[in-house]
């Protein structure tokens, strides 16, 4: 939520294409912005499961599917924290001014589409399912 009031345009890759179009791409300050922040984003969203993953593995000597479906569990929280308290709660019923990219005054009623963050969500759910393989794998070399 800070990085979207800092600058709303960091997440432009994440709102409706309509939008996307309307306002002009990224400028090269934004975009190291951009890399500087989905650093630590990625190294929480892989290195929460991963290492909870390890330790689930050393304390208890589970098998490749509780790791994966530990991994996957983990996933799914953000992906359901993202799409009802961040998605539905604050930018579709709370509806901050902030979240507002500047040249797209107008169009936040696309903001509100019920279908395209239920998309999204779904869209989560096979990235989870998919990126959870992987990690899981790894934690079982360990």
């Amino acid at each position: 939520m800070a990085s979207l009031y800092y600058n709303p345009r960091l997440w432009l890759q994440d709102y409706p294409k309509p939008v996307q179009a309307k306002v002009p791409p990224l400028n090269g300050e934004e975009k190291r912005q951009q890399r500087l922040l989905m650093l630590p984003f990625l190294l929480v969203m892989f290195g929460i499961p991963l290492y909870s993953a390890y330790v689930l593995r050393k304390e208890t000597g589970a098998d490749f599917l509780s790791v994966y479906l530990h991994v996957f569990t983990l996933a799914q929280l953000f992906n359901l924290f993202d799409a009802v308290v961040l998605d539905l709660l604050i930018l579709t019923f709370m509806k901050p001014k902030f979240a507002v990219i500047p040249g797209a005054e107008g169009m936040e009623y696309l903001y509100h589409d019920w279908g395209m963050h239920l998309r999204n969500f779904l869209k989560g759910v096979v990235i989870c399912t998919v990126i959870s393989l992987p990690i899981a794998g790894l934690v079982m070399l360990f």
